[in-house]
C-alpha cells in the first residue's frame, strides 16, 4: 500500500522537459523522498563527474577551463543523466534510481540512450529526405533538410548534449516546446514527418496555388504549410468537395461561415471532428498520422472559432489563386530627365507658396515614373500637397504608388513614410469601388528591372 501511496507523490506538471534532472530533485525534496544527505551527496558526485568530464575536455591536459565552459559541461552532465531519469516508468522510479546508484553510472547509460536516439533520428532524417514534400518555400528544405543535417554535424553528446546549435526557422503546427538536444530534434523529425506525409497525399501544385491564395509570394514567406492545407481540405468535405481538391469558392466560403456562424468552442471541434474523420477515411492515413491530425483539432477549432467571429474566414480557408492565368502589367521607371532640368523643376517646387500651384508643376513638368518619385521624396511637400498631387495623377499611376509603397515596412526615409501615410490618407478618400480597383491592379503591377 505504501508503494502505491509513493506513485503518485510528485507532482508531475512540475517536471521540465528540458531541465528533468534538476526539477525532479526539487521534487524529491518537497515530497521527501530524497533527505538533505542524499542531495549533497548528488551534488557531491556531478562536481566529481564534473571534473572527469573537464580533463576529457583537455583531452588530460589540465583540468582548469572557463567558467562558461565548466557551466556549459554541467549543464550537459544534467542533461544527460536526465535522459536516463526519464526511462524509468515513474518520476518516484527515477527518484529512487538516484538514491541507490551512482551518478556517474545513471550518466553513461544516458549517454548510451543520447547515442542510440541520434542513430534512429539520423533513419528517420534519412527516409524523411527521400521522400520530402516538394514546395517552393524556401524555408521548409532549408530547415528540414539542411538545417537538421547542421545539428547532425555540431551536435556533441558528450561535452554539450543540450545544445541544438540550429534555429530550426520552419514551424511545426504542433510545436516542440520544453525539450533541448537530441530529445528536441526527435520530436521536431517526428512531427515534421507527420506533416509532410499529409501533404504528400495532394499535388504539388495544388498546394502551391493554394499557398498563392495566401500570398502570391509565399516562397519566401516563414509559414507552415500543413496547417492551411488541412484546414482548407476540412472545408471541402463541410461542403461536400473531394477533401483533396483543395479547391474552395466564395460561395463555399459563404456557407462555412453559416456553419460557424455563432458556434461555441466545442461545437465547432464537433464539426471539425466529424469532417476529420471523413478525410482521414478518404484519403486512408495511417493510424500514427490519424492521431497527429487529432492532436491539431483543438487549435484548428480556435483559428477558424477567431475567423468566424471576425467574419474572414477565408483567412483560413484558402481559396486558390493561379498568378500564371493573371494579366500581369509591366512598368519602367521611363527616361529620366537630365540633372539640370531636374534641379530647375526641384527649385521652382521649393519656392512655390501654393498647393495647387505644387501639383500643377509636378503634373506638368514629370514625365517619367522614376522622376515622380524621385520628386516626391525631394520637394519636402506637406501631406496636404501630396494628397492634392495624387488627386490630379492618373489612377494607373495611383496603382503603380501603391504597388511601389505597398506598406511601411523597410520604410526608413522620413520622406519615403509621408509618401506612403499621405498614399494612405488620400486612397481613404476615394469610392470603395475604384480603391478596390487601385489594390486589384497593383497586384499585376511589376516593375521593370
Amino acid at each position: 500500500m505504501a508503494d502505491i501511496n509513493r506513485i503518485h507523490l510528485v507532482n508531475r506538471s512540475a517536471l521540465s522537459g528540458k531541465n528533468y534532472f534538476v526539477s525532479l530533485i526539487k521534487q524529491g525534496q518537497l515530497c521527501k523522498l530524497l533527505s538533505d544527505i542524499e542531495i549533497e551527496r548528488i551534488q557531491i558526485e556531478s562536481l566529481t563527474l564534473l571534473g572527469k568530464q573537464t580533463e576529457l575536455f583537455n583531452n588530460g591536459a589540465s583540468s582548469s577551463i572557463p567558467i562558461e565552459k565548466a557551466q556549459e559541461l554541467l549543464a550537459s552532465i544534467l542533461y544527460t543523466v536526465g535522459v536516463q531519469l526519464k526511462s524509468y516508468a515513474s518520476p518516484e522510479d527515477a527518484i529512487n534510481a538516484l538514491k541507490t546508484e551512482k551518478l556517474d553510472h545513471l550518466f553513461y547509460s544516458g549517454l548510451k540512450k543520447i547515442n542510440w536516439k541520434i542513430m534512429i533520428a539520423k533513419q528517420v532524417h534519412l527516409r524523411l529526405k527521400k521522400c520530402l514534400f516538394k514546395t517552393q518555400n524556401v524555408f521548409y528544405r532549408l530547415t528540414v533538410v539542411d538545417g537538421i543535417n547542421g545539428f547532425f554535424k555540431l551536435y556533441n553528446p558528450r561535452f554539450s548534449a543540450q545544445e541544438i546549435h540550429i534555429t530550426a526557422d520552419y514551424p511545426t503546427f504542433n510545436g516542440v516546446y520544453d525539450l533541448d538536444g537530441i530529445e528536441f530534434i526527435e520530436k521536431y523529425l517526428q512531427n515534421i514527418t507527420h506533416e509532410n506525409r499529409f501533404c504528400s497525399y495532394f499535388s504539388e501544385n495544388t498546394v502551391h496555388h493554394l499557398l498563392c491564395g495566401l500570398d502570391e509570394n509565399n516562397q519566401k514567406i516563414l509559414m507552415n504549410i500543413y496547417e492551411p492545407v488541412l484546414i482548407t481540405s476540412l472545408g471541402c468535405i463541410l461542403t461536400y468537395h473531394a477533401g483533396y481538391d483543395l479547391n474552395l469558392n466564395r460561395n463555399d466560403i459563404d456557407t462555412l461561415a453559416n456553419m460557424f456562424s455563432g458556434k461555441d468552442i466545442n461545437e465547432v471541434k464537433q464539426l471539425i471532428k466529424s469532417a476529420l474523420d471523413k478525410l482521414i477515411a478518404e484519403l486512408d492515413c495511417s493510424f500514427d498520422l490519424r492521431d497527429y491530425l487529432k492532436n491539431s483539432i483543438t487549435k484548428i477549432a480556435v483559428s477558424i472559432k477567431n475567423a468566424a467571429y471576425h467574419n474572414c474566414l477565408d483567412k483560413v480557408f484558402l481559396l486558390p489563386f493561379y498568378p500564371e492565368d493573371n494579366q500581369k502589367i509591366v512598368l519602367s521607371y521611363g527616361e529620366r530627365m537630365d540633372d539640370k532640368s531636374y534641379t530647375e523643376i526641384l527649385n521652382t517646387l521649393l519656392q512655390c507658396n501654393s498647393v495647387n500651384g505644387k501639383a500643377e508643376i509636378i503634373c506638368n513638368k514629370i514625365s517619367s515614373f522614376g522622376d515622380l518619385l524621385e520628386i516626391l521624396r525631394d520637394a519636402d511637400l506637406m501631406q496636404d500637397e501630396l494628397i492634392n498631387v495624387f488627386q490630379k495623377t492618373p489612377y494607373v499611376v495611383i496603382a503603380a504608388l501603391n504597388k511601389r509603397y505597398p506598406n511601411e515596412d523597410f520604410l526608413y526615409d522620413e520622406s519615403e513614410l509621408k509618401i506612403y501615410y499621405a498614399l494612405q490618407t488620400f486612397k481613404k478618400l476615394l469610392p470603395e469601388e475604384i480603391r478596390l480597383q487601385l489594390e486589384e491592379a497593383s497586384k499585376v503591377i511589376h516593375f521593370e528591372m
